[in-house]
């Protein structure tokens, strides 16, 4: 799907400003907007004009003081221009931190590029990144945009993570016939209204003031306030719309869409011939979609009303490629050949995304996918993977409100949430010690859902370097000198991962006769959960997960054991773990078992101080050590 026509609120507009701007000073702005501040917002203005369902012009002028480097992301211009929207006028002024001017940019002097896969005709993107001298440093983007087609309007975003406001305004004029809806999301704000010439409406929200707060990571997507401002009425390329209700949005998708689920005659032969032997639905699906995702593959295409209208079935057939709604579309239209009822689904995708508001439509959605609608567990197909597993969202667009696009319009419905028991992974390593240290391990993996996703994606078919890489940085092994990954079962529901891995120095240290070894030679978890003094929103995990493993360090000769750590048990309604540690005299072998269960993603910021001291004590037993002594 397309960037949206919605340009976020952080460059805006006017007529330009001239350099013979005062009080651009950075001195001059109160120190408590400095407060947790990388960025602020001196003057924020926008103006959203609509003159019709289809047209409106849209004007901004922006001040913002960088502080620092940290806020160096806030010197970026950038504005994407499509056959719905044209950039007319950009300019940008630069000023030191006296507020003496040090740059002039004009529009003639930005970067312009086309963006997209470059298979159909694509958009444009003007950008330009403004380099500080030092800090601090002022910019002034003052740039108009018209739009010939309209599927939103800008939000009025109070975002102030890491970024105080000193004055924000904006100014909505629409025709009073057409309406406007707005609500508001974590603010109290209300518009001025009033009456403006030949029958339109003027809507003002103002802000003034606002510190900055620090930036908590793993958060929704909605996590900072703004008033959410949305049509009625709209059109795009002739085709009108209303956007009122997410019954009457979904009837304008499916309307736009309708005449793209057609395959042709010999492909729904094929099709029907590829699932003969198939006594369901779920099977046929499922053969179907295996066979896509073989000779398939995902470009993005999704410029015009492109964006929202699908290229046909037969141009993702003829090219066996397309984007989202394309290879959406191409298997709705193959399972439609096959009589299997789906229905394509729009979706905002991307970790930690905040479901679609059920009393608010507004279009934010960025990503389609497929569902197949069965009695009390239906299918969702992500159609844009080679790798996902049948029926296995994962965390990009698991979770969430989804809407239909049906032939009765447009209905919200969550997507499923996975379960801890379908994200394992459980290992079982041998290491083969020698006497000065070095040593040789086999490590066997089993993993289901997103761990299986990751390793399939990191490991196979992977080039050595590529593979070493993943095994170091992202599973943390010891850095081995030498190492083979063998990978089976890659299309079955469980992975199974074979890795042979030799070192030169297994112990973290020695003393003497000592050998002080880790647990494992890959921890359980890892991550450390940052520290805050309060949170105040929700912590997300990317998924809940079970992780076991079961390390064995075969010994020496003339080793034996000299201390071993004791085990953890901990339980919480969150998260449990256990640990424990033994020696094996028969098979002259030590080993470590540990389970790590994390039962749900979403962790409650009252509760957040509690899990991070629970994983800090998962993580300081990752360093506890295991010391074995050769015997005199």
């Amino acid at each position: 799907m397309p960037k949206q026509i919605l340009i976020p609120a952080l460059l805006l507009l006017s007529p330009v400003f001239t350099w013979a701007q005062a009080s651009y000073d950075a001195g001059l702005i109160p120190d408590s907007l400095k407060t947790h501040s990388h960025v602020v917002e001196r003057e924020m203005d926008e103006s959203f004009t609509v003159f019709s369902p289809s047209k409106a012009t849209y004007k901004v002028h922006e001040v913002r003081t960088v502080l620092d480097p940290a806020g160096k992301g806030s010197l970026v211009f950038v504005q994407y221009s499509s056959s719905f929207s044209k950039l007319q006028e950009a300019d940008i002024n630069v000023f030191d931190a006296k507020g003496q001017p040090l740059q002039h940019i004009r529009q003639k002097d930005m970067q312009i590029s086309g963006y997209g896969e470059g298979l159909v005709d694509d958009g444009k993107v003007t950008y330009f990144y403004v380099t500080a001298p030092s800090y601090p440093i002022t910019v002034q983007m003052d740039y108009t945009v018209d739009y010939k087609g309209l599927l939103g309007y800008p939000s009025f975003n109070l975002d102030n993570v890491d970024r105080s406001i000193q004055h924000m305004q904006y100014v909505l004029t629409v025709p009073a016939a057409m309406g406007v809806r707005y609500k508001n999301h974590l603010t109290n704000l209300q518009p001025v209204t009033e009456a403006g010439q030949k029958d339109v409406r003027v809507y003002t929200w103002k802000a003034e003031g606002i510190c900055a707060v620090r930036e908590e990571n793993s958060v929704l997507s909605n996590s900072s306030p703004e008033v959410m401002i949305a049509p009625t009425q709209f059109e795009m390329q002739d085709h009108p719309g209303d956007m009122s209700t997410w019954e009457q949005f979904g009837a304008w998708l499916y309307d736009l869409n309708k005449e793209t689920y057609v395959l042709p005659d010999a492909s729904k032969a094929f099709y029907k011939d590829m699932v003969a032997g198939a006594t369901t639905d779920r099977d046929k699906a499922r053969i179907i979609y295996n066979y896509l995702q073989k000779n398939f593959r995902y470009v993005s295409i999704q410029l015009g009303i492109g964006g929202w209208r699908s290229f046909p079935a037969s141009f993702t057939e003829n090219r066996k490629y397309g984007d989202c709604k394309g290879l959406s579309t191409y298997m709705k239209a193959c399972l439609e050949a096959v009589g299997v009822k789906s229905y394509t689904a729009d979706i905002n995708a991307g970790p930690n995304q905040a479901p679609a508001d059920p009393t608010f439509p507004i279009n934010r959605f960025n990503h389609q996918i497929l569902c197949i609608p069965e009695a009390g567990d239906s299918i969702w197909l992500e159609c844009t993977s080679n790798r996902a597993d049948f029926g296995v969202l994962g965390n990009f667009t698991e979770d969430r409100n989804a809407l239909l696009v049906t032939e009765n319009g447009g209905k919200l419905v969550r997507t499923p949430t996975s379960k801890a028991q379908e994200n394992t992974s459980t290992t079982f390593a041998q290491i083969d010690l020698a006497d000065d240290g070095s040593g040789k391990a086999v490590v066997s993996i089993l993993s289901s859902g997103v761990y299986k996703f990751n390793r399939v994606n990191s490991l196979y078919e992977q080039n050595h370097d590529d593979q070493r890489k993943y095994l170091v940085d992202a599973m943390h092994f010891l850095p081995p000198d030498d190492f083979s990954v063998t990978l089976q079962k890659i299309d079955s529901p469980v992975l199974q991962a074979n890795i042979r891995l030799s070192f030169e120095k297994v112990p973290d240290f020695t003393a003497g006769t000592k050998m002080f070894l880790f647990p494992r030679i890959y921890p359980i978890w890892t991550y450390n959960l940052p520290t805050v003094v309060r949170r105040t929103n929700d912590y997300y995990f990317s998924d809940p997960l079970i992780s076991t493993d079961t390390t064995c360090y075969v010994l020496p000769a003339g080793y034996t054991v000299d201390n071993l750590p004791k085990g953890k048990a901990i339980e919480s309604p969150i998260l449990s773990y256990s640990s424990s540690f033994w020696y094996d005299p028969l098979k002259k072998a030590v080993f470590s078992s540990a389970t790590l269960w994390l039962k749900t993603r979403d962790i409650p910021a009252k509760e957040y101080p509690r899990v991070k001291e629970l994983f800090s004590r998962i993580t300081e037993e990752e360093g506890e050590k295991i010391v074995i002594n050769k015997q005199p």
